[in-house]
C-alpha cells in the first residue's frame, strides 16, 4: 500500500513539474468523463420524461382494446358484430369487477375546424366520457370538465388545452362560457385545462391541444354510426391484467354475437420499446464518451513512455540500489492512475457545469439530473483508464536492465 501510495505521489509531482504537458495530456480525459457524466444525467432526464408520459396516460395498467378483422372462419358472418360501441362500455363495468375504470373515445374524421371572432385554428376534436379525464389524468384550471349528464343530454359544450385557449382567445380574455364554433357548429366552453410542460417523450404537448366534446354529442353531429374509435380498460394492479383479459373477451364475445374482430395491447410492449430506447441512448451516447476516454487513455500512454524514456537512468540507479520490478512497475501505474485521476475529477468539475447549463435550457420534462452514482462512475473510468494506459509503460520500465539504464545519458 505505502509503495502505491508513494507512485501516486510521485504522479502528483510529476503533473506539477511539468503543468503544461500534464494539462494537455488530461485535457482528453477530462473531457471524456464530462460527456460520461453529462450523457449519464441526459439520459436520465430522457428516461424520466418517458415514465411520465406512460404515467400520464394511464400507466402500466392500461389496457386498449382494439379492433381486427374477424379470422377467416367467421368472414362471411363478420357484419353481425355492431364492433367496438358504447354498450361494450357498459357490459365491461357490469361484469368485470377488477376494472376500474372504462372509457371510450370518437373523433371528428378529418379534424374539426374551430373558430373564435375570426380567429380558427384546426384540431383534433375528441369525443369523450368523464373517465378519459381520471384515466389520462387530465387536469382542469378553470372551469369544469365534460360530465355523465352532458352525454346524456348531449350538451354541446366543449374543453379546451391551454394551446388552443391561447390561439383562439386574445390575451387576458376568459375563455370560460364562450361559444366557439367546431365545424360550423356552436360549443360553449365550459373548461380550460391546466398548461403541461411539454418535451421529448412526455406526452404533454398533446394534452395541451386538446379538445373535449361529450362523445355522444360528437357522435350526433358528426358520426354516421354508433361506433368507437378508443376503448380503455384501467385495472388497479398489473397482476391482475390477465384475469380482466380473459374476462373481458368473455364479455366482448357476448356483445359482439360470437364474432373474434377485438385484440389487447397492454403497456408491456410500451415498457419493451422503453427498455430498448433506454439501451440505445447508453450505447450511443456512452460510445462517445468512453471513445473521448481512449483518446485521453492514449495521450497518457504516450506521455508516460515519454518520461519513461527521460528517466532511464533515475530507474537504474534505483534498481542498482535495490528497487525490485514490482517497486517500478507500481510506481509508475500510480503516476498514470494519478494523472487519470486528475482529469477524472477535472472532468467532474466540468460536468457539473454542463448538467446546471443543460438544466437551464432543456425543458422541465426531459431535464437532466445530475447524481452521486453519475460522478462516482465518471471517476472510477478515469481510474480504469489510467490503469490500462499505464500498465504498457510500467511494464516496459519493470524491465529495463539495470546495467544499461545505468549507461543511458
Amino acid at each position: 500500500m505505502r509503495q502505491i501510495l508513494m507512485g501516486i505521489g510521485s504522479g502528483w509531482n510529476e503533473v506539477l513539474a511539468h503543468k503544461l504537458r500534464s494539462f494537455l495530456t488530461l485535457f482528453g480525459i477530462m473531457l471524456g468523463a464530462a460527456a460520461l457524466v453529462g450523457m449519464l444525467g441526459v439520459v436520465k432526464g430522457l428516461l424520466r420524461g418517458m415514465e411520465t408520459m406512460i404515467y400520464e396516460t394511464g400507466g402500466i395498467e392500461r389496457i386498449s382494446v382494439m379492433s381486427r378483422p374477424a379470422p377467416e372462419a367467421q368472414r362471411e358472418i363478420a357484419q353481425l358484430s355492431p364492433g367496438r360501441t358504447l354498450n361494450d362500455v357498459d357490459a365491461i363495468l357490469a361484469a368485470v369487477p377488477l376494472a376500474q375504470n372504462v372509457t371510450a373515445e370518437v373523433t371528428i374524421l378529418g379534424g374539426g375546424r374551430i373558430s373564435f371572432q375570426g380567429r380558427v385554428t384546426w384540431q383534433n376534436v375528441r369525443g369523450v366520457l368523464p373517465a378519459t379525464f381520471v384515466m389520462d389524468r387530465f387536469d382542469v384550471q378553470m372551469g369544469r370538465i365534460i360530465g355523465d349528464l352532458d352525454n346524456e343530454m348531449q350538451n354541446q359544450v366543449v374543453v379546451l388545452g391551454s394551446n388552443i385557449v391561447d390561439q383562439l382567445f386574445p390575451r387576458g380574455t376568459d375563455a370560460l362560457d364562450r361559444v366557439v364554433t367546431i365545424n360550423g357548429q356552436p360549443f360553449t366552453v365550459v373548461g380550460v385545462l391546466r398548461e403541461y410542460q411539454s418535451g421529448m417523450g412526455s406526452g404533454f404537448s398533446s394534452k395541451n391541444q386538446a379538445v373535449f366534446i361529450p362523445l355522444t354529442t360528437l357522435q350526433t353531429l358528426y358520426r354516421l354510426d354508433e361506433n368507437i374509435d378508443v376503448l380503455n380498460v384501467k385495472v388497479a394492479d398489473v397482476a391482475d391484467i390477465p384475469i380482466v383479459l380473459q374476462q373481458i373477451s368473455n364479455v366482448l364475445t357476448h356483445t359482439h354475437r360470437g364474432i373474434q374482430d377485438i385484440r389487447f395491447e397492454t403497456r408491456e410492449d410500451l415498457l419493451q420499446r422503453f427498455e430498448e430506447t433506454r439501451r440505445s441512448y447508453v450505447v450511443s451516447l456512452g460510445g462517445v464518451a468512453v471513445i473521448g476516454l481512449i483518446v485521453g487513455g492514449i495521450g497518457i500512454m504516450n506521455v508516460m513512455l515519454a518520461s519513461i524514456n527521460e528517466r532511464v537512468r533515475e530507474i537504474g540507479v534505483r534498481r542498482a540500489l535495490g528497487a525490485k520490478r514490482m517497486d517500478i512497475l507500481i510506481q509508475i501505474m500510480g503516476e498514470s492512475v494519478a494523472l487519470a485521476a486528475a482529469g477524472g475529477i477535472m472532468g467532474m468539475v466540468a460536468s457539473v457545469f454542463l448538467i446546471k447549463i443543460l438544466q437551464k435550457i432543456v425543458v422541465e420534462a426531459n431535464r437532466p439530473e445530475l447524481s452521486l452514482a453519475a460522478l462516482a462512475i465518471g471517476v472510477l473510468f478515469s481510474g480504469l483508464v489510467g490503469v490500462v494506459a499505464g500498465l504498457y509503460p510500467a511494464i516496459r520500465a519493470s524491465r529495463l536492465s539495470p546495467v544499461e539504464a545505468l549507461r543511458s545519458d
